[in-house]
Parts: structure tokens; sequence; C-alpha cells
């Protein structure tokens, strides 16, 4: 992967989202003296408690119902920790998001809190740099710390475990490692729980959804520019007085306001301004309430921005090892229920976006009937079909996760869901982004050839969307394509 800059260099200071970006996409990555500094110091104030004698648990006691009992070999015991907590199923998560889940357990590492030895978080970025991507399979978390996805990660640094191969196969931990340089890790007292007890996945998915949300907002302003003159063509419809600036003064800079303008900048020059065409009295509300639609989505969006950078400052340890009282002790900082609420928003928001781009979908499929009597539509059909079963998969993943009760052992009866809030978010974006090429191309279906005059934005993008269509192909490629020129605007 591309190294962008000179890198991300991990200091005591939390990192920023966009570091994690940058370091999950390939950038470099090093562990500053700083933080090797305080990472052991909190080691020291780890090891003064295990010598004490202290409860320390993950150290000096066993886990979950074991919680009082006490560890009687602690390298047998670090390795049955690991492989005890092995249990994920499922399908491959997203490399980038093991890429950002490692990242995020590093910067965690370097606050301070954990009391592993520097030489674990420089395990962790010795994958990083190497990009040793571990196989981690997705179904697994409950959302009160990670623990069976992040043991497949560490067991990879021991060895163990499997990794992604560039051609998509799978091979051994070992083996990988030894094709990289790397050596085995060899972990000691509380470090196996130190590695497993955080919810960096989820918090790593939801930094990477942050990005994916941002150009969603940009495509669907893009699809409404799309389709209001895809339909303005083929019928008397409304002015641009929803979009206009009288609307939306009262919430100048908010959501609506910010997909206003951008429609209005999307529509500048376009025959819809034409004070002589045939109009209408209102449109569809799947055109009015567009903007404030859009507007809403997008403040969940900034929400759930906000809930991620508030989360990667906390030292999300249990127990947390603190340098300043040289004290360790238990908590629920691993409880990331904000950006898990954050998460469950954000999906509501998109499946009420979800109802709008399928409405005017249907409005101009139905306008485009003409069209395919003549075989003249460029698109399949049932494309709206496909739309109908996307909503369909919006809305039932809109449905809250969070709420659901477990009794996992006497001391763990509680779970957020987090994990299965951020993939499901992802989920819900790659639903939304389908809704929107398919609407996409029902407009550029319609304005393709047009003698009218279109927006400076909506021309360009016709043109691509045009071209697409006559180059032809299956609906997969259509969809995949229709997508990639509402990004590429």
């Amino acid at each position: 992967m591309a190294h962008p800059g000179n890198g991300v260099t991990i200091a005591t200071e939390p990192l920023l989202a966009e570091e994690v970006l940058a370091i999950a996409a390939g950038a470099s990555v090093r562990i500053g003296a700083a933080a090797r500094a305080r990472l052991a110091v909190s080691r020291a104030v780890l090891l003064e408690a295990v010598e004490r004698g202290d409860a320390v648990y993950g150290a000096t006691r066993r886990l979950g119902a074991g919680a009082d009992d006490p560890v009687d070999e602690q390298a047998a015991f670090q390795l049955q920790v690991l492989r005890n907590h092995a249990g994920a199923i499922g399908d491959a998560v997203d490399p980038l998001i093991v890429r950002a889940a490692m990242t995020v357990r590093v910067a965690q590492f370097a606050l301070g809190g954990s009391g592993v030895r520097p030489e674990v978080a420089e395990a962790l970025v010795g994958l990083l740099s190497a990009d040793v991507v571990p196989f981690v399979p997705d179904r697994g978390s409950v959302g009160m710390a990670d623990l069976a996805l992040n043991a497949a990660v560490a067991l990879v640094l021991i060895g163990e475990g499997a990794v992604l191969a560039e051609d998509g196969s799978v091979v051994s931990g070992a083996e990988a490692l030894a094709a990289a340089g790397l050596v085995p890790l060899e972990l000691e007292v509380h470090e196996a729980l130190s590695l497993l007890n955080t919810n960096a996945f989820t918090l790593g998915s939801a930094v990477l959804a942050d990005p994916r949300l941002e150009e969603l907002g940009e495509l669907a302003d893009r699809c409404l520019a799309l389709s209001l003159e895809a339909a303005g063509a083929h019928r008397p419809s409304g002015d641009l007085g929803p979009y206009s600036s009288t609307v939306f003064d009262d919430v100048e800079g908010g959501g609506a306001w910010r997909s206003a303008v951008t429609v209005r900048e999307l529509l500048q020059g376009s025959f819809l301004h034409d004070a002589d065409r045939e109009r209408r009295t209102q449109d569809e509300l799947a055109f009015r309430s567009a903007p404030q639609v859009h507007g809403a989505l997008a403040e969940r969006a900034e929400d759930l921005a906000t809930a991620v950078d508030d989360a990667l400052v906390v030292r999300a340890e249990n127990p947390l090892v603190d340098v300043g009282t040289r004290s360790v002790v238990p908590n629920g900082n691993f409880t990331l229920l904000d950006l898990a609420l954050g998460l469950e928003s954000v999906r509501l928001a998109l499946a009420h976006l979800g109802r709008l781009t399928a409405r005017r979908t249907a409005v101009l499929s139905a306008l485009a009937r003409p069209l395919r009597a003549e075989g003249r539509a460029g698109i399949p059909g049932l494309l709206a079909y496909t739309a109908a079963e996307r909503l369909n998969d919006l809305k039932r993943l809109a449905a809250p996760v969070t709420l659901d009760d477990v009794v996992l052992s006497e001391v763990e009866d509680y779970a957020t869901w987090g994990w299965t809030a951020a993939r499901t978010t992802h989920d819900a974006i790659d639903a939304a982004t389908d809704l929107l090429a398919i609407e996409a191309l029902h407009a550029a279906s319609l304005l393709r050839g047009t003698a009218l005059r279109l927006g400076d934005g909506t021309g360009p993008l016709v043109a691509d969307l045009a071209a697409l269509l006559e180059r032809g192909g299956g609906a997969e490629e259509l969809v995949r394509g229709a997508a990639e020129a509402l990004a590429g605007s």
C-alpha cells in the first residue's frame, strides 16, 4: 500500500480519526519515544500490583465467572486466554477495518492504561508496517470488548491464527510472520487480556464509516438534482422553490441548508429555471422534502463523528492501569454506548433516505415506460424490483440492535452490541449506495440525448452515465458503474 505523507507517529496524545484512516489506508506508522516511555511506566505500575499480590483481573486472577480464582502458571494462562477467546466465525472482516482496529489498539496502548510492555505495541505496528492482515471472522462480538475478533489478531502475533494473503487466500499466521521477517511475540503477565479487552473493531469500523457517510450525502444530492431534471424533461414539474435560499434561511449552515445549496449549484444554468416551461403546482414529497432528509442524515453522521472522537480519547482498559495514581482500577470504559447509539441513529436516517430515493426511482420508472416499450431505456426494467429489495434491506437494517439482553456469566450481564451496530451500518451504506445508483441510472436513461439545457453540475454527470449506458453490461456492472460515476463527479 502507498504511504501518504510522512506517516504517523503515535505519541501520548489520542490519535485523530483522520490519522486512523491514514494508517488503515497504508500510511507508515511508528511509536514515538514519549509513548514508549509511558508504556514502560504503565508496565511498571502493573508489575508493582502483581508483586504486591493484589487481585488484578487477567493478571493474578482469572477471567469472567472465575474472576476471583488465582492464576497458577502465567505462560500457560496467557495462551489459554487467547485460544479460549478465539470463537469468532463467519466471513473475513474487511482488511481496512482490521488495520483500523489494530491502529486503534496501538493508540489505546500509548495512552498508558493497559500495562503492556512496549514490545506488544511494537508487535502490532510490525503487522501494520508489513501489511500482515489477520483473517478475522466477522461474527463473535457482543460489543463489550470485541473479544473474539481481537483474539484472531492476537493469535497471529504469537505465530498462530490465520492471515489474508494479497490474492485473497488464507495462510497460517506462522507462515505470514516468517515471510514478513517478524518474530512471534511471547506474552507475559496480563498481556493476553490487554490484547483482547477493547472495542477496537467497533471503533475502527465507525472511523471508516464517517467518510463513507460524507460521500453518500454528496451522492444523494447529485441524484436528487438528476431526478429533478429527468422528471422535468418528461412531465410538467414544480419549480425549484423547495431548494431556494428563502426556504432555508432559518437554518443556515445546517444539514438541510447545505443540501439545498448543493442542489442549487448542481442545477445552475438548467432548463428548470426557464420561466416559460410548463409547471405543476407541487412535486411529490420525495422531491420536495429531500433536503430535509439529506440534512438529517448529515447531522446524524456529524454526531457519529463526535462520538468517534470522544471514544478515541478514552483509556478503554479493564482493569485500568493508572500511571498518575499508580493504581489498577476495574471499570467499564469499554462500554461505548454513545458510539453504538450514534450508529443506530445513522441507520435510521439511511432508511429514510432510501424511502425517498426508491420513491423517486418509481416515478422515473413510470416516466420511462415509452422508452422501455421501444427498447430504448438502456437499463433492465426490473432494476426497480432490485431497488425495492434494497429498500427492504435498509428498513430491516434500521431496526435497533443495541437492546438485546444477554447474560454470558455471573459478572457479564450487559452488552451494547456495538460491533453489530457498526457492521450493519456499513451494510446499510452499501444498500443506500445501490439505491442511489439505480435512481441515477433511471434519470440518465430519461436524460441521455436530450436537447434540453442541463445544469452545470448535472450535465457532465449525465454524459458519464450515458456513456455507461452505451457501453451496456449486466445490472451489476451498471449499478457499480453508476455509483462510481456519482462518486467521481
